[in-house]
């Protein structure tokens, strides 16, 4: 007779999802630039999905901050004060610990909070190619709708980025986010650098490397 339950099959399962659950969480909290891939490395089929998961929801809902760090991060979230870099650093070291609680931060993520896209918005004006803060604010955008803000911030990092490997790799996850609300990123960048030969080929080798694929944007 199992005493504890630890042994139970169905729980066992269940453990084992919320841990993925978690870790595809993580990917988007540390704005993981191969998400997609990760996804399916960790089990998971990465499908759009409009009806949302009640055990996710209610982990979301039942986290609480543990450490003094958590505890200051979240009273700046539920405040109204304004981002600054005290905030900044805090989110960037809280969001990369193993430990932290994924669940308490995709809250406010599924919650559309203001205080977090300001925030998010604040290091981007600092630092416009940060493709991290750039995935997190892609990921705030299926929750709160702002696709002319999303947009306009991708096509800024793409003018500030002039290493080729960077910009390859900025202009592929602007196609990739720009395409889940419909519009052709790629395109648009190539009329956008028409006089810029070494962005025009960077954008017509990820062309060619898409149709290879059978991939559209």
């Amino acid at each position: 007779m199992r005493g504890d339950g630890e042994d139970d099959p169905d729980k066992l399962e269940l453990q084992q999802y919320r841990k993925r659950v978690r870790s595809v969480s993580a990917l988007f909290l540390r704005g993981s630039y191969n998400a997609v891939e990760e996804i399916e490395k960790l089990g998971f089929t990465y499908v759009v999905d409009e009806n949302e998961n009640g055990d996710e929801i209610g982990e979301e809902r039942s986290a609480r901050p543990i450490t003094a760090d958590q505890i200051s991060l979240v009273s700046y979230l539920e405040s109204t004060v304004s981002p600054d870099e005290h905030w900044l650093s805090l989110w960037r070291s809280e969001t990369s610990l193993d430990e932290t609680p994924f669940s308490l931060w995709c809250r406010y993520f599924r919650a559309g909070n203001t205080q977090l896209k300001n925030l998010l918005l604040f290091g981007l004006d600092r630092v416009p190619t940060d493709r991290g803060l750039l995935a997190q604010l892609a990921f705030l955008h299926g929750f709160l709708f702002m696709p002319k803000e999303l947009l306009a911030r991708y096509e800024h990092a793409c003018d500030q980025e002039n290493d080729p490997q960077r910009f390859r790799a900025l202009a592929q996850e602007f196609g990739e986010t720009a395409d889940s609300f419909g519009y052709d990123a790629l395109t648009a960048l190539r009329e956008r650098y028409t006089a810029d030969p070494a962005k025009t080929a960077v954008i017509d080798m990820l062309f060619a490397e898409m149709a290879e694929e059978g991939i559209s944007f």
